[in-house]
C-alpha cells in the first residue's frame, strides 16, 4: 500500500473514531439523568425515544453534529447496531444494560429479555431512520 493511501486511511479512521466518540458522548450525556427504573418503564410502555427527545436536542443533532460528520454518518450509520449500543451501555451504564438484559435485580422483571432487546433495536433503528430522513431531505 502506498504511503499516501496509508495516510488517507489513517486520517479516515481517526475521523470515524472521533465521530463515534461524539455520538457515544452525546448518548451518555442524554442518559445522565435516566435511571434503571426509567429504562424499565420505557421498555414496558414501549416509549419511542425519538418522539420524547426535546426539539432542542433534535436541532442540535441536525444543525451541529450532522453537518460536521455528514459523509461519515452516511457511510457508517449502518455500523451502529443495537449490539454496539448495548456494548456501550455495558461499559458506560451497566445499570441500564442490566435492565435490557434482565440481569441482577432486574432478573425477575415482568417482561421477556427478548422484548427488552427488541425495544432497544427498535429505538436504534428509529433514530437512524429519522437521521436518514433528515439527511435525504437536505439533498432534495
Amino acid at each position: 500500500m502506498e504511503l499516501k493511501q496509508q495516510i488517507k486511511r489513517f486520517v479516515e479512521n481517526l475521523a470515524v473514531q472521533f465521530a463515534v466518540d461524539v455520538v457515544r458522548s452525546y448518548l451518555l450525556h442524554r442518559l445522565e439523568n435516566i435511571t434503571a427504573a426509567d429504562c424499565y418503564t420505557a421498555i414496558k410502555n414501549k416509549v419511542n425515544l425519538w418522539q420524547i427527545t426535546p426539539d432542542s436536542d433534535k436541532t442540535y443533532i441536525i444543525k451541529k453534529i450532522l453537518p460536521r460528520f455528514r459523509k461519515l454518518v452516511i457511510r457508517y450509520m449502518d455500523d451502529i447496531t443495537p449490539q454496539l449500543v448495548l456494548e456501550w451501555l455495558r461499559r458506560d451504564r451497566p445499570d441500564l444494560a442490566d435492565v435490557i438484559e434482565k440481569k441482577n435485580q432486574w432478573a425477575y422483571a415482568d417482561y421477556e429479555k427478548e422484548e427488552a432487546y427488541k425495544w432497544l433495536a427498535s429505538q436504534v433503528e428509529n433514530i437512524k431512520a429519522n437521521i436518514k430522513a433528515v439527511l435525504s431531505s437536505e439533498v432534495s
